[in-house]
Formats: structure tokens, C-alpha cells, sequence
């Protein structure tokens, strides 16, 4: 029973004192997070398959391995830190959800869509690595995923009535949000003038990112999770 008041003490105060609402009829939030880690862990798989190594008869690490990979390892390290900073930044985000509403879980299952086109953009653009056009595809995917992003965030932020701190935290990431899928957008017709432009956009974003604003109470509730 501690465990219990010790787990609904330590969500409420990551999320501004609001208690974790438990559904009967629907779905918590946990098993959300769960299909959505499904699904990520399985873009990843998707991702790191198709890199096969070149069959050129050189038997040298270097030349036979490396140069040939080369746009393929370059997108797919691109990609897979922009799906783990999506990630953690979910992972966050459900942390402050009080509970899984139907347009939740629909906006959860939008942003998965667009995460599972990854792949595709993925290796699309290392097989055409100076393409105009597997350079704008891959700036569109991850714009789709930058703006479902928001509209889940956007979800989230209007379930119940959060504490000033958290409402303060979902406003300021959702503009960084904003600004991020600008980039994105940006980085699509920047492709037709220079790929090489858009590669740099397509590194700013994670930058942005890399490190989510910390939820409020996040330190009380390590330290609880601590005794």
C-alpha cells in the first residue's frame, strides 16, 4: 500500500500536484507509452537492417565497409538521434498526461505514423544522398513528425487544468516545438537549392532538443523514488 501512495505521490508532484486520473473504460497512459515504444523500437530495427554491406570483393575495412555505407551510416545516425530525442521528449510528455482520453490516443497514433515513415525516408535518402528530392522527402517526414508533435502536446496540454508551472512548461516547449517544425519546413524547398543546406537544418532541430525542459517537481519525485 505505501508503494502504491508512495508511486501517486510522486506523479502528482511531476505534474504540478494533479493526481494520476486511472481510467476503467480506456486505456492508461502506460499502455501507451508501451505501444508507442513498440512501435519506436521497431522503426529503429527497420533502420539499421538496411545496412548491408557492399559486396565489392575488397577485403579492407575501410574500403570495402565504410566508404561505400557511408551516406547510408551518416542518415541512419541522423535518424536515430532524432527518433530517441522524439522519444524521450514522449516519454516526458506522458509523464504530465492525468490519463488517456480518446483524442490522446488518436494524436498518439498520428505521431507514430509519421515516425514509421522514418525508415523509408531513411534509407531513401542514403541511396540518394545529393537527391534534391530523397533530401525534401526526408525534410517533409520529419516536418509530419515535428507537427504532430505539437498537436500531441497540444492534446496533452488541455486535458484537466494543470498547475501554472506545468501549463508554463507545455507553452515553452511548444513554441522551441514550433520553431522546430519550421526548420523542418524550411529544409524542403532548401533541398532543390542545396542539399547540403538542408542537412544542416535537419541537425539544428536535434540540437534544439537533445536535453527536455525538466517537468515540474521532477527533483522530489527522484528523490522519493530514491527512499
Amino acid at each position: 500500500m505505501s508503494d502504491t501512495l508512495d508511486q501517486a505521490t510522486a506523479h502528482a508532484l511531476a505534474t504540478g500536484g494533479r493526481p494520476k486520473q486511472q481510467t476503467i473504460a480506456g486505456p492508461t497512459t502506460g499502455r501507451i507509452e508501451a505501444f508507442s515504444d513498440g512501435v519506436i523500437a521497431i522503426v529503429i530495427t527497420i533502420m539499421v537492417l538496411e545496412l548491408k554491406p557492399e559486396h565489392t570483393g575488397d577485403t579492407r575495412f575501410w574500403s570495402a565497409f565504410v566508404v561505400p555505407l557511408a551516406p547510408k551510416l551518416i542518415s541512419y545516425a541522423m535518424s536515430f538521434l532524432v527518433v530517441a530525442i522524439m522519444w524521450v521528449n514522449h516519454h516526458q510528455l506522458m509523464d504530465t498526461a492525468p490519463s488517456a482520453t480518446r483524442p490522446l490516443l488518436w494524436w498518439n497514433n498520428h505521431l507514430l505514423f509519421w515516425m514509421s515513415l522514418i525508415p523509408f525516408a531513411t534509407a531513401y535518402v542514403g541511396e540518394n544522398p545529393i537527391s534534391p528530392i530523397a533530401v525534401a522527402i526526408y525534410g517533409f517526414i520529419l516536418f509530419a513528425c515535428a507537427a504532430s508533435f505539437v498537436l500531441l502536446r497540444r492534446s496533452v496540454a488541455r486535458m484537466g487544468e494543470p498547475d501554472k508551472r506545468l501549463r508554463d512548461l507545455h507553452n515553452r516547449v511548444m513554441r522551441k516545438s514550433l520553431i522546430g517544425a519550421a526548420v523542418y519546413g524550411v529544409s524542403i524547398p532548401l533541398a532543390f537549392i542545396s542539399v547540403y543546406l538542408s542537412m544542416v537544418a535537419f541537425l539544428i532541430v536535434p540540437a534544439l532538443f537533445f536535453m527536455p525542459d525538466p517537468v515540474p517537481g521532477q527533483a522530489e519525485v527522484e528523490g522519493l523514488e530514491k527512499t
